[in-house]
Order: C-alpha cells, then sequence, then structure tokens
C-alpha cells in the first residue's frame, strides 16, 4: 500500500460488509427505512459465485425488497427437484406445489453475476451508498461494542474509517468478525470439496420441468444440474473424502470433475453432446459455524455466521432470511437507540432453528437408509411432504412448523426401521441409493 494515500474518516448509521444478497438485502430494508448505509465490497462485479439455485421461500423476500418482477424478466422458473441414482434407474422427483404450504410454487435457478446486480442495484436505488472495490481491513471496538471498521480502497490504497452504531457483517465465508473474534468454529458436517464449471447444450428437461435442479447421488457423494435460462446448466460434484485420497499428484479440478462425470452414467449421458464454457473450479473445507451471530453494535448474517452443504440449495435462502430478520431487529434497536446484543437473541434463535432443520436433513442425506427414502414413490407417513416442504426452506411459519417437524420425526424412525429391515432381510448396502459409507 501506498504509505502516502489519504486517510479519511465518515459517520454512517449502518455499515455493511459485503454486496452479496444478503448485504444487499440488509441495506435495502435498512436504507429504504431512512438509515444512512454504506456497504463495502471487495470484489469487482460481475463476479462468478455457487449457490445458484434459489427455494420458493426466496419469493416474499423478492416481492418485499421489489425485485419480484425483475426476476421473472431474467431467470427461469423452478418448480421442483428432481433426485436421481448415478445410473439414473431410480428417479424421484419432489414438485413445491405439493409441499404443506402451497403458497409459493417455483423459485428460480440464476446466474449469480447477474443476480447479485439486480440486488446491487435495488440496494442503490433504495439509497445505499455503495463503495465497490474497498477492502475491509478491520472491524473497530470499543471494549466489546463494535463502533466501526476500517477499510482500505483496493486500486488507490486510499483508507477510510467509518464510524457507526451498528455494523452488519455480511462477508460470506470469509467470516470477518467472528474470525477475527475467535467465534469461527469447525462444523459437525465431515470435510468434502466440490468441482464444478458450466455447460451449453447438456440435455435437461422439458416443459415445467426444464428449471428443476437434477440432484444424482453416486458412489463418491453427489452431482448437482442446475439449469439457467438459455442453454447452460451448472454442473458440480460434491465429494468425500475417499475420492479426494484417491486423486493423482497431477489430478487437477479439471481432472476430478471429469473422473466424477465418468464414474456417474447419468450425469455423462447428460453432457455427452455439451460444451463446456470454462475450466472445472474447486472449493472445500467450505462447512462452518460460530459460537455468536451477533453482539454489542454488531450482527453477522447468512455466511458469515455459518455456512452448511449445498446439497439442499439453503445458502442463499438463509443468507437472504438473516437479512430480513436481523433488519428488523436493527430498526428496532435504532428505535431504542440501543445497540446491544439483546436486540438480535430472538433473531438468532429463528435462524439457528432454521439451519437445524436443514441440518438434520443434510446430515442424513449422508446415511444411506436415509437417503433411500427419497426414492420411496409414496407418501408413507407424510414423509414426502416434509421433504419437498424442507426443499421448499418453508421453516419459519409458526402455523406450518409444528407439523414438518412431527413429520421429520417420524422420517427418522422410519430410516431406522428401513435400516433394520435391511439388515434383518440381509440385503445390505447394494439395496441402497449410496453404495459406500461416507
Amino acid at each position: 500500500m501506498n504509505q502516502k494515500s489519504k486517510s479519511q474518516a465518515i459517520s454512517v448509521d449502518v455499515a455493511v460488509i459485503g454486496a452479496g444478497p444478503g448485504g444487499t438485502a440488509a441495506a435495502c430494508y435498512l436504507a429504504r427505512e431512512g438509515l444512512n448505509v454504506a456497504v463495502f465490497e471487495r470484489d469487482p462485479f460481475p463476479r462468478f459465485r455457487i449457490g445458484e439455485s434459489l427455494l420458493p421461500h426466496n419469493m416474499p423476500i423478492f416481492k418485499e425488497l421489489g425485485v419480484a418482477e425483475e426476476m421473472e424478466k431474467r431467470f427461469i422458473r423452478k418448480y421442483g427437484a428432481h433426485f436421481a441414482d448415478r445410473t439414473g434407474n431410480r428417479r424421484s422427483r419432489y414438485p413445491f406445489a405439493t409441499a404443506i404450504d402451497k403458497t409459493y410454487p417455483y423459485a428460480y435457478e440464476v446466474e449469480r453475476a447477474e443476480f447479485d446486480q439486480v440486488l446491487l442495484d435495488k440496494a442503490v436505488e433504495d439509497g445505499a451508498k455503495i463503495y465497490m472495490g474497498w477492502t475491509v481491513r478491520e472491524v473497530l471496538f470499543d471494549g466489546d461494542q463494535a463502533v466501526g471498521l476500517k477499510a482500505v480502497n483496493n486500486e488507490s490504497g486510499e483508507e477510510l474509517t467509518v464510524n457507526c452504531p451498528m455494523l452488519v457483517d455480511a462477508s460470506g465465508h470469509s467470516s470477518l468478525v467472528n474470525r477475527t473474534r475467535g467465534n469461527k468454529h469447525k462444523s459437525v458436517l465431515r470435510t468434502r470439496a466440490a468441482f464444478f464449471s458450466h455447460f451449453e447444450d447438456a440435455y435437461r428437461e422439458q416443459g415445467d420441468q426444464e428449471g428443476d435442479i437434477q440432484i444424482v447421488a453416486f458412489r463418491y457423494g453427489w452431482f448437482w444440474m442446475i439449469p439457467f435460462k438459455g442453454n447452460t446448466t451448472s454442473i458440480g460434484a460434491v465429494v468425500n473424502e475417499k475420492f479426494l485420497s484417491e486423486r493423482t499428484k497431477d489430478e487437477d479440478a479439471e481432472a476430478s470433475m471429469w473422473r466424477a462425470i465418468n464414474d456417474t452414467p447419468f450425469v455423462a449421458n447428460r453432457v455427452k453432446n455439451a460444451k463446456q464454457k470454462w475450466p472445472a473450479k474447486t472449493i472445500g473445507n467450505y462447512s462452518y459455524g460460530s459460537t455468536s451471530y451477533a453482539g454489542n453494535g454488531y450482527v453477522t448474517i447468512g455466511d458469515a455466521g455459518a455456512f452448511l452443504d449445498p446439497v439442499f440449495s439453503s445458502g442463499v435462502f438463509l443468507t437472504m432470511k438473516s437479512a430480513q430478520l436481523a433488519s428488523v431487529a436493527i430498526q428496532q434497536a435504532f428505535k431504542e437507540k440501543d445497540f446491544s446484543r439483546k436486540h438480535f437473541i430472538s433473531y438468532e434463535k429463528r435462524i439457528r432453528d432454521g439451519q437445524a432443520i436443514f441440518l438434520k436433513f443434510i446430515q442424513g442425506w449422508y446415511d444411506p437408509a436415509f437417503l433411500d427414502l427419497f426414492f420411496f414413490p409414496s407418501n408413507i407417513l407424510g414423509i414426502r411432504t416434509a421433504i419437498v416442504t424442507v426443499l421448499a426452506a418453508d421453516l419459519f411459519n409458526p402455523k406450518y412448523l409444528w407439523s414438518l417437524k412431527l413429520r421429520i420425526r417420524l422420517m427418522f424412525v422410519f430410516t431406522a426401521i428401513h435400516r433394520l429391515r435391511l439388515k434383518l432381510f440381509r440385503r445390505g448396502s447394494r439395496s441402497l441409493i449410496q453404495q459406500q459409507p461416507v
């Protein structure tokens, strides 16, 4: 950095770290209430991100933010989720219209560069000040009270001190506040990695099912196949430790992705006539949590607090739901002129409760007996209804939550019975959709 670079100071009501979906959604909610909001984003837009498949209960948030019409114009509708084994011999579809609450029968599949720009433009329209190309170097504390941040311009080296009574950490996987304060910790989920790229002209379903996500279990993990409007499909493999241990020294991300594809006939058949748009990328060690999502003068939202696993596409929804709920708490803090942690206890509890439901399903996904239930054709004990309700992210409505939790309990009871049945009849793991332990 240029040691002679200028150093300035400003004061705002709320400083937001990160211009992803959580940061820009929070900026929209707060700026339209008359608060002076500044958003700091390190990376230039457009930028690539994973997290491309949205969930139906994103829809009321889009309506609140005023971007529903823009979403409909730009992106393909996603009416359900398909599950398949590695050969495609066993398949099952979950239409969102069969959830407990049928209000939101679809979501969208989005290319994140375009989606993030839509939300950023809306934040600007609502009055937020955006500092693009500024890296937040430090969060400032007075004792245990967050009082601002220090940022630097990536090009000029200009330094900026921002004083504010309220800070929103939407820094994603960087988890700036929790990482620097020692609150970030490893997840209970086992470490995995993903290899992914975009493809043109990969085979996809027809009609209303064209935008459905495909989730394909194979011997080393699972694939996502996310179709976008037009002819591009996002394809990625999430792999376990056994797959990683079998990599040779010269096997790069590209070779690893294709090794996974070639091991999965269902996916290989869908890309055999497709064109890969760019070399495979990889991400690993992505699951983590935090001991706290808020403190005096600050709150973390979305991935800055925790990230679970991408299998049920929960990341963007939980991030934007966090922004919605945290913004309500922040507005109350300003009304009372009190920015202590007490205002965010309820917010944190609601988000953790929603994450806990997703977490149970994610852990179950890596349990072969549980995963096998995804392919049962009947709705015995309301299992299929419970699955699709979780897939739709209807986790915060008290009117339906008791019914969902009851069905989930029954699902895990049925999993235990199913596992015992397999053992007694000595059918073993060959009868299961996923044929090796993870």
